[in-house]
C-alpha cells in the first residue's frame, strides 16, 4: 500500500505545502514527509483527520493506496483487474467527488 503517493496527491490538488497540512491534521511537518516519501505509514487517527480534511472516507484513502501490482499475488492480481478494471480510477473519483 502506498499512502505517502495519495496523500501527496490530495495535498497538492489542494495547494497545501507540507509544513501547513501537517499543522492542519496534527502532525510534524517531519512525519508527514516521512508518510509522503513511504518510510512509514499513517496512523488510524492521522487517516481520520486527513479523511476529515479532504470530506472524503478514511476507508477510501485506504483503497486508494492499494497498489494493485505490488499488493496482490499474480493469481489474485488478474482476478482482481478483470473484476474491477478501472477500480483506481473509481476510487478517486470517489475521493473527490465534491
Amino acid at each position: 500500500m502506498n499512502f505517502g503517493k495519495v496523500i501527496r496527491t490530495l495535498r497538492e490538488q489542494k495547494e497545501q505545502n507540507q509544513r501547513d497540512f501537517a499543522d492542519y491534521i496534527g502532525i510534524s511537518q517531519t512525519s508527514l514527509s516521512l508518510i509522503e516519501s513511504g518510510k512509514t505509514t499513517p496512523t488510524e487517527a492521522t487517516l481520520d483527520r486527513i479523511a476529515t480534511r479532504f470530506n472524503t472516507r478514511k476507508a477510501l484513502l485506504v483503497m486508494a493506496a492499494i497498489e494493485i501490482d505490488k499488493d496482490f499475488p499474480p493469481k489474485t492480481r488478474k482476478r482482481f483487474t478483470d473484476l474491477f478494471p478501472t477500480f483506481e480510477e473509481d476510487v478517486w473519483s470517489l475521493i473527490t467527488a465534491k
